[in-house]
């Protein structure tokens, strides 16, 4: 008997957020549930309960008594045996990084790292950032169509973060094929021969950030993994190598994909309404509230997870201890009693900073305001070189088949004016 035959939740027998109508739109999917009178309901297709309120799920971030962070990087599917002893003989626990954390080992991870991604060290790196734009909108050629996901939105933000860590440049193709691979084995549903390779991928990556870190405790540069080896030094026991090597695992992926995320989604939603492009190129000031609005309309991390402590009520539903949570982000920023007519994109909204899509409490996205940046410094400089973009008309958007990040993998686009066909 399933946890939703248990309970007086409703239960959604066809919800599959990995299912291809879902991962096409999952916003029609959302306009299809009675989510007005059934705002949780049981998916037996993914064993999770779906929360999509906005005060539920903020009240849920908020609540650290009730809810425990552990679900957040779990495999959604069962690990073949082989791959979940690949893991484990490759230092991969199932809580890896301080998003899965509780309290207290989550403050004490979170602290140094706080530390040493400071407002300096992250106002530092604007300079960097237009730098690396300059060179990534050079490479465009403006006379024949281009795909603004692998000439900007995927190499911008892996070029920042794996510069900010202090990987070497020629490592950067490297990491980005194994982040790849982890979006795969923890949020998505790979076979079991697919969940080998992925493992194997993941313990060769971990190793990798281990002999990372190894290398900067020999030779310090002025980058993040040396900020937290100089923490390090103050207190051995309370950041040891491994932790930080942790640590990098986590920002090296989620400082990569959902920047990619934001900055795509963001030109997805400003060009395919081209008076809503015309603006921000007319005004740039509009280009933070485009940012934020975009984090509401259509985030790039559409969900995040947690895991019941006890038995809970969840908007008038029974929900058991050890229940797992499928808080529905992109559900929350369409709630009508948060933000009046939802389903418009609205760049002037006067609530739109109050999405959840960096989460809430204790595990606010620590690089939130670096994602932020980039994402303002790529549409200036877009909007500056390129004010009569366009998307190239017809063309059929694909996505990662994953439940928590989500944006376009390829956005053609030309620099002139719109094409046309005959």
């Amino acid at each position: 008997m399933s946890l939703g035959e248990l309970v007086s939740c409703p239960v959604e027998p066809e919800f599959d957020p990995l299912a291809p109508e879902f991962l096409a739109d999952p916003f029609a999917v959302m306009h299809s549930l009675p989510l007005a009178d059934r705002p949780v309901f049981y998916a037996p297709a993914i064993d999770y309960y779906v929360v999509t309120r906005f005060r539920d799920i903020e009240s849920i971030f908020s609540d650290r008594d009730g809810y425990s962070a552990a679900a957040a990087q779990l495999p959604l599917v069962e690990l073949d045996a082989r791959a979940r002893q690949i893991l484990l003989d490759g230092g991969h626990r199932p809580q890896p990084s301080m998003v899965s954390l509780d309290e207290p080992e989550h403050a004490r991870l979170r602290r140094p790292t706080a530390r040493a991604f400071s407002a300096r060290r992250t106002a530092e790196m604007e300079p960097r950032i237009r730098v690396i734009l300059e060179q990534l909108l050079d490479a465009i050629d403006p006379a024949a169509p281009f795909d603004l996901v692998s000439t900007l939105t995927f190499p911008l933000p892996a070029t920042v973060v794996f510069s900010f860590i202090g990987v070497p440049e020629s490592d950067y193709p490297q990491l980005k094929q194994w982040s790849g691979y982890r979006a795969k084995l923890a949020w998505g549903r790979p076979a079991a021969e697919e969940q080998v390779e992925h493992a194997l991928n993941m313990t060769a990556y971990r190793r990798y950030l281990r002999e990372l870190v190894a290398a900067k405790a020999a030779d310090r540069g002025d980058d993040f993994t040396s900020a937290l080896l100089a923490i390090h030094d103050e207190q051995p026991d309370q950041l040891t190598h491994e932790e930080i090597a942790s640590i990098l695992f986590s920002l090296s992926f989620a400082g990569h994909d959902t920047t990619n995320y934001l900055i795509g989604n963001a030109l997805r939603r400003l060009l395919e309404v081209p008076p809503r492009w015309e603006e921000i190129v007319a005004d740039p000031a509009l280009i933070p509230g485009a940012i934020e609005e975009t984090l509401r309309y259509d985030p790039s991390v559409p969900v995040w997870r947690r895991l019941t402590k006890r038995p809970v009520t969840i908007a008038g539903f029974d929900v058991p201890e050890g229940a797992k949570l499928f808080l529905w982000l992109a559900a929350a920023g369409r709630d009508p009693t948060v933000f009046p007519d939802p389903d418009r994109f609205d760049m002037r909204r006067d609530n739109t900073r109050h999405h959840l899509a960096f989460g809430k409490g204790i595990h606010f996205c620590i690089g939130s305001a670096l994602g932020k940046l980039e994402a303002r410094l790529a549409l200036e400089a877009l909007t500056t070189r390129f004010p009569d973009l366009q998307l190239v008309p017809a063309q059929e958007l694909t996505f990662h088949p994953n439940i928590s990040f989500r944006g376009p993998q390829a956005l053609w686009a030309t620099a002139g004016r719109r094409l046309t066909f005959s």
